[in-house]
């Protein structure tokens, strides 16, 4: 986190002069269920003030509520988000201010539950710097990606990790013979063991077998067959929901969401022929907010 936009406490944040209501009455009298000491707050004011005159007012309306209904739940109040934007430097507010802006004006409304989400994280937590990336990362997604995300937070509580489990056997047994090999002739001699690349960082890695066995499909081993061919259930049901799905993560891989490894295969490779895949660092953080 910069040191320079939010403070550790608000004691030190400076002391600022809260400038008088930036809104006309009209605009107040057009956003009748939100809350004026909201609109009152003066980044917010300076949206509204903007895209106001030009933007359906009803859309604007139900967007703001839903930020109101959110700092309600997680009982912030007014004074206190005005407290926040008061120890932001100008980069920031500006952060705020575009996210406030898109949230309003082109945000999908599958994706407004978890944007708002993570601006409130923005202002009341101390990992600015990551909530800054995360709004990013949730302004560039759709609705296809939103509904990936829920489902890879449901196998992360609910799914059986059948191959991995395997893969830590396998990791173990290497070890065991690694070590076994460093001690032939007194550790002079040294075979050489060809061993596959094995990286498992804990319940972050998912591997492909079990993420789609856990969603009930069986004809999709090869990732990139889904995105040339129908996916089917076991059923018989065709379903294309899969091919959106996995242009999703693949998308998430190029956002930093998941960083995803490849099979080697004889003959030609696919880059989509996908082993295992693992959350990172702002993959975990995004989660927070599904």
């Amino acid at each position: 986190m910069s040191e320079n936009n939010t403070p550790d406490s608000q004691d030190s944040c400076p002391s600022v002069a809260r400038p008088l209501l930036n809104i006309t009455s009209a605009i107040i009298s057009a956003l009748p269920a939100v809350d004026p000491r909201l609109l009152a707050v003066p980044v917010i004011a300076s949206v509204v003030n903007e895209i106001g005159a030009f933007f359906d007012a009803a859309s604007i309306e139900r967007r703001l509520h839903e930020l109101e209904v959110k700092l309600n739940e997680q009982t912030v109040s007014v004074d206190r988000l005005q407290e926040r934007l008061e120890c932001l430097d100008e980069h920031g507010r500006y952060v705020f201010r575009n996210n406030l802006k898109h949230l309003c004006l082109t945000a999908l409304p599958e994706t407004t539950d978890t944007l708002i989400n993570s601006m409130i994280a923005y202002l009341m937590e101390d990992a600015q710097e990551m909530d800054e990336e995360i709004c990013e990362i949730v302004s560039a997604c759709n609705a296809n990606d939103i509904r990936f995300l829920k489902r890879l937070k449901h196998f992360l509580e609910k799914g059986e990790r059948t191959q991995q489990n395997q893969k830590y056997i396998e990791a173990q047994q290497n070890a065991a013979q690694s070590h076994e090999n460093d001690s032939v002739g007194g550790g002079f001699f040294t075979p050489t063991r060809w061993q596959d690349r094995n990286v498992i960082y804990g319940e972050n890695t998912i591997f492909w077998k079990d993420f789609t066995k856990f969603f009930n499909m069986i004809n999709i081993d090869d990732m990139g067959r889904i995105l040339n061919q129908t996916a089917v259930d076991r059923d018989g049901n065709e379903n294309m929901e899969w091919a959106y799905l996995m242009r999703s993560l693949l998308k998430f891989q190029n956002l930093g969401v998941v960083q995803v490894e490849f099979r080697a295969t004889v003959g030609t490779i696919s880059a989509n022929h996908v082993e295992r895949f693992h959350i990172t660092l702002f993959g975990q953080r995004l989660l927070k907010y599904i």
